[in-house]
This record gives C-alpha cells, sequence and structure tokens, in this order.
C-alpha cells in the first residue's frame, strides 16, 4: 500500500472514530438535556448552568460528527475552504462556552456552601439567565476574530487535529485568547472548588447539630459540588492532553488520541458525569418524559418545600 493509499485509509479510520464518538456524545448530552427541561431535581439556577454547559457539550458532539468527519471522509480539501474553516471556528466558541459555564457552576457550588441562607436571593432567575447569557455572549466575541483568514484554527487531515495558523494574528489568539484563557479559567475553577471543598469540611465537622432535613440537603448540595468538581478534572485532564502531551509525541495516531479523540471524548464524559452522579437522570424516559423514581416536573413541583431552609437545596 502506497503513502496516498495509507493516507487515505487512516483519514477514513478517524473520521468513523470520531462519528462514533461524535454520535455517542450526542445522545448522552441529548439524554440530559431532556431529563434536564423535564426534572427539577438540580433547582433553577444549578439547572439552567448544567443546562448551559450540557448544551456546549452537544454542539461540540454534532460539529465533530456532523461536520468535521464527514468532510474527512467526502471532500478532505474542503477543510482548508473558508467555510470549511468556520468547523474550528465554532469548536472554539462550544469550548468557550463550556469552559465559563463550568466556572459559573464553580462559583454557584461555593455560593451555596458559604451562603446557603442567601443564595435564593444571589443566584435569582433574573441573575442566572443574564449570567448564562453573558457568557455565551463573550464566547461568541472571542471568535470574531477566526472570520479573518489571517486568524485560523484548521482541521489538518495529516495527523487528524486541529491547528492553529502559523501568522501573527492565529498565535496570538491562540495563545492568549485560547491557550491562556482555558488555564486562567481552570485555575479560577480550582480555586473556588478547594474553597468549597474546605467549606465542605468545615459542615461535615458539624453535621451531627442538623436537623434531618438539613442533612439530607447538605448530602445533596455535597453530591452537586462532587460531580462540578469531577467535571472540571476532566476539562483540566483535556487541557494538558491538548496542550501538553501531545506535544510529545511525532505518531499521527498518539496525537489523535491527545487531541482530537480527548476534545471528543471529555464533552461526552461531562454528560455522563452528570448521568453518573444523578438517579433521576438516570432512571429518565424520553419516551415518558418522566424518571422511573417518579420524578416528573410536574410532580417535582408538588413536592419542593417552600421554606427558607427547603430553598437552599434548589440553587
Amino acid at each position: 500500500m502506497d503513502d496516498s493509499a495509507s493516507q487515505l485509509w487512516d483519514n477514513r479510520v478517524s473520521a468513523a472514530i470520531i462519528i462514533a464518538m461524535g454520535f455517542l456524545g450526542l445522545i448522552v448530552n441529548m439524554h440530559v438535556i431532556l431529563a434536564l427541561r423535564r426534572l427539577k431535581t438540580f433547582g433553577y439556577a444549578f439547572g439552567r448552568i448544567c443546562m448551559s454547559h450540557t448544551v456546549a457539550n452537544f454542539g461540540n458532539a454534532f460539529v465533530f460528527s456532523c461536520c468535521v468527519a464527514p468532510i474527512s471522509l467526502f471532500y478532505p480539501e474542503f477543510h482548508k475552504h473558508y467555510i470549511g474553516v468556520r468547523a474550528g471556528q465554532i469548536l472554539i466558541l462550544f469550548w468557550n462556552a463550556s469552559v465559563l459555564s463550568h466556572f459559573l457552576t464553580a462559583v454557584n457550588r461555593c455560593v451555596v456552601m458559604f451562603f446557603p441562607f442567601q443564595c435564593e436571593q444571589i443566584f435569582t432567575k433574573r441573575v442566572t439567565d443574564i449570567t448564562i447569557a453573558v457568557l455565551w455572549i463573550f464566547s461568541i466575541c472571542q471568535v470574531i476574530p477566526y472570520f479573518s483568514t489571517d486568524c485560523l484554527f484548521i482541521y489538518h487531515i495529516e495527523n487528524f487535529t486541529f491547528l492553529f495558523g502559523d501568522s501573527a494574528c492565529s498565535v496570538v489568539i491562540g495563545t492568549y485568547a485560547d491557550y491562556y484563557f482555558s488555564i486562567v479559567m481552570i485555575c479560577a475553577i480550582g480555586a473556588l472548588d478547594v474553597l468549597t471543598f474546605v467549606k465542605i469540611h468545615t459542615m461535615n465537622k458539624n453535621a451531627g447539630t442538623m436537623s434531618v432535613d438539613m442533612e439530607r440537603r447538605r448530602k445533596k448540595e455535597i453530591k452537586f459540588f462532587f460531580q462540578a468538581l469531577c467535571q472540571g478534572l476532566a476539562f483540566m485532564a483535556e487541557l494538558v492532553s491538548f496542550f501538553y502531551i501531545n506535544f510529545q509525541f511525532k505518531n499521527k495516531w498518539m496525537v489523535f488520541v491527545f487531541t482530537t479523540f480527548a476534545w471528543i471524548t471529555v464533552h461526552m464524559l461531562d454528560g455522563l458525569i452528570v448521568i453518573a452522579f444523578n438517579k433521576e437522570i438516570r432512571t429518565f424516559r424520553v419516551i415518558t418524559g418522566n424518571s422511573t423514581l417518579g420524578g416528573s416536573s410536574s410532580e417535582a413541583k408538588t413536592t419542593i418545600p417552600t421554606t427558607k431552609v427547603g430553598n437552599v437545596a434548589t440553587s
């Protein structure tokens, strides 16, 4: 088999892997989206934030499976066309929105733990909706420079991964708007998680003095924190994989594994983590719109307490 035939075969294999992982990500995150729309387990603020990063995950999986892979299979040269290059731009948008959503999640968890009785006044519906809208607008603004032909983030079929161009604009946005931005966000998320964990440790010492109802809600908030922590660690691992580990290899398949494959996988895992930590979402049935635990939206509205203490768990 000559080099061109070998490259063509490898390109098809990589595209098939992307399609398979992408569709798995679509299924997982669509399940979470539908469950979040019907179930009230997370409350308004945390539920809306989870919806935000799940939509970003779905968008990521959609672009890879329905755009990047088909182009690689049927018309690889289109990756260098101005329209084809938009795939990288849109992926950056969804990545930024996902990272910012996770940052907002960390802020929410920290506020809930430190200000349990004030969190409803801090994360009101209006504040939550405006904050999420702002993070998506910011994510869109961040990718505006990519409309320039001097600022490129292109998929290379030679090693099946996205790379920034060599122009000054590409280097600047790749270094500062993407790499350093992601590093700052991940560090901020880590710092907030440490503060939250310290608060949880302090609360555990006083757990014996809590009422049964308060103890149940405390455990629920702690579960949400560890869910967010696992998601943050997954994104941190992907960041290290994409910007550091992949450069330790020359083999194109190793580069593919630690860049494109890792990128798709982390957005699929993000949805799986939500499912793993929440029994109501695991048992949610798309056809009926209900959880087998009885956690439908209508039922949840009638069972959530309206006391001050009860509202703490819904933030």
